[in-house]
């Protein structure tokens, strides 16, 4: 079964890439540009996995992290934070699985990707 990724990212041009790539290697990939959407979009499509950005407007990285957390149905889903500012990344470490610093490669990507899913 094709593993569903949601990458939560404001910046158009990265999460278009991300998406684009992710496809290419056999996920399905949705995007969000902000958490409140996010979480919106979870309660519809359960993803395998979310790949959070920091910083956005609206509902930020840590708070939309926290309102994964704390939701019954969604609060078992890997999630790789993703920032430009490493002295961003929320200090509640045990709250998610990994981390990627802007810009990253794929092979960093894709690392993360395998010891959280398995291969694609």
């Amino acid at each position: 079964m094709t593993k569903r990724i949601l990458i939560v990212d404001d910046e158009f041009g990265i999460a278009d890439i991300v998406a684009e790539i992710l496809t290419e290697h056999g996920y399905t990939a949705s995007i969000a540009i902000n958490g409140r959407l996010a979480l919106s979009s979870m309660a519809e499509h359960r993803p395998d996995l979310v790949l959070l950005d920091v910083m956005m407007p609206v509902l930020d990285g840590l708070g939309t992290l926290l309102a994964i957390r704390a939701d019954k149905a969604l609060h078992t889903i890997p999630v790789v934070m993703m920032t430009a500012l490493p002295e961003a990344l929320p200090k509640e470490t045990a709250l998610y699985q990994a981390a990627l610093v802007k810009p990253f490669t794929e092979e960093q990507l894709f690392k993360h990707l395998e010891q959280l899913l398995g291969p694609a």
